[in-house]
């Protein structure tokens, strides 16, 4: 059932929308969901609808125009509850010409179905209880995915792993705090469902499980969004020469006059599956030049808001510049120009050679390691700031209860903190929806999803 407090959504609806991207292709996709949904496309089919789970070819028809033909089409069938919405569904496919789309579509409004609003079907989803919040933002996450590896962890989420441990971590929220309820129950005669060594046995291993459920965030949010590099150094170190070899295309400008790049140049490349946006950034040093130093205030600025910095320097150029940010950000040392280095010091250090290409898979490796240094296999971890929230609101609770056990609080103080970590633990899920949260998540999808 759709909450009356979503706007502009109701559950009496039938929906329908263009579930392909838009535009000329092979095949478009349309899809119609809810109660009216079947009757809808079989009053304009020449032929019944396919029984539920199968497909069928048939003519689509507009009965209300002259030349009622539109187009040839195959039509399946999804029944109420085993659909993607939990709805019935029907998938219409026809060729993929806007013209016949949108024709499709006017014959549908006419018979009754209304425009879907963007994420509508993924939303219908969730509220009949067919995906968690969690996963139905995978849904969203994996048809963003700019790399493989993004993909692959969306894919993960959306198989609900990540909902299912916090599903178990609130059961055992849910034991002790049940045990401490039915202690209140029954204060006269004495009962003790689990005493104090058990509750901090169990509150313990929860705050454990859900440290681990944020142990790999910042990889997991990194590979969802993109990690962002900014390569800098001082002038004529070679990083327009590494930053084009990484972007392979000529985008910046190479010569050994200093100053030659000025502004931030941008650039994106995979990485064995992994997605990264590249800052090439100007040369960092004192300069009267007005427009080189704004340059060097830019590369600054980027270095601050990067995921993660190549800090390049060179054998051959004295009074470097060397990047020390001091707040925490991953900086990968290069040194670039290794044919003049007559022994390398740096142990920590990437050595490269941007004229010939030497260590430049090994800056690859390590730019794709500093990604995924933390990934654990499984279900897959969380990966949105509203998730991290939640299980540190939920962290918080539990740590709050574990010190009032240890002090023998009254079991009203510790069902309490209980309660906190629970309903944090819905609203990870969805179980407790806040008003505007719906509109927020589901506004990022796209129309048809």
């Amino acid at each position: 059932m759709i909450p009356h407090q979503i706007a502009g959504y109701s559950e009496s609806t039938t929906i329908v929308a263009e579930a392909t991207p838009q535009g000329r292709g092979g095949i478009s996709i349309l899809r119609i969901s809810g109660k009216d949904a079947f009757n809808i496309v079989s009053n304009l089919l020449d032929r019944d609808l396919p029984k539920p789970n199968r497909t069928t070819y048939a003519k689509l028809s507009n009965n209300n125009t002259l030349d009622s033909f539109i187009d040839d089409v195959m039509v399946s069938v999804y029944e109420s509850p085993r659909s993607y919405t939990g709805e019935d569904v029907v998938e219409v496919s026809t060729h993929g010409n806007p013209i016949l789309v949108n024709e499709a579509l006017e014959a549908f409004y006419k018979e009754g179905a209304h425009p879907a609003k963007p994420g509508e079907f993924t939303l219908r989803a969730f509220l009949n209880n067919r995906m968690d919040l969690i996963q139905a933002e995978a849904v969203s996450d994996l048809i963003a995915s700019k790399s493989k590896e993004a993909a692959r962890q969306a894919r993960k989420q959306l198989d609900g792993g990540v909902g299912k441990t916090a599903n178990q971590i609130s059961d055992m929220m849910m034991n002790i705090l049940s045990s401490c309820e039915l202690e209140l129950d029954f204060t006269e005669e004495d009962i003790i469902l689990l005493n104090r060594e058990e509750k901090l046995l169990i509150v313990e291993r929860i705050i454990n499980d859900l440290r681990r459920m944020i142990s790999g965030y910042s990889r997991a949010r990194n590979l969802r969004k993109g990690v962002s590099v900014a390569i800098v150094g001082s002038p004529n170190v070679g990083k327009s020469s590494l930053f084009n070899i990484l972007a392979n295309e000529e985008i910046a400008i190479v010569h050994h006059t200093p100053g030659t790049t000025r502004d931030v140049l941008e650039a994106v490349c995979e990485i064995n599956g992994v997605h990264f946006t590249l800052y090439d950034t100007a040369g960092m040093r004192i300069t009267p030049d007005e427009i080189e130093d704004e340059g060097v205030t830019r590369a600054i600025r980027k270095a601050e808001s990067a995921d993660m910095i190549i800090s390049v320097s060179a054998p051959d150029i004295k009074d470097q510049i060397i990047v020390n940010m001091t707040r925490k950000t991953d900086i990968i040392e290069v040194i670039n120009k290794s044919d003049l280095a007559t022994e390398r010091k740096e142990e920590n250090a990437t050595y490269i050679c941007s004229t010939d290409g030497s260590g430049i898979e090994e800056l690859k490796d390590e730019l794709f390691r500093r990604v995924v240094k933390d990934e654990k296999q499984g279900q897959g971890t969380i990966s949105r700031e509203r998730h991290y929230n939640a299980v540190q609101c939920a962290i918080k609770a539990m740590k709050e209860c574990r010190e009032d056990i240890d002090q023998g609080q009254p079991e009203e103080i510790v069902a309490e903190q209980l309660r906190e970590a629970v309903s944090a633990m819905d609203e990870l899920t969805g179980k407790k929806r806040l008003d505007g949260l719906l509109e927020e998540i589901f506004s990022e999808f796209c129309i048809g999803k």
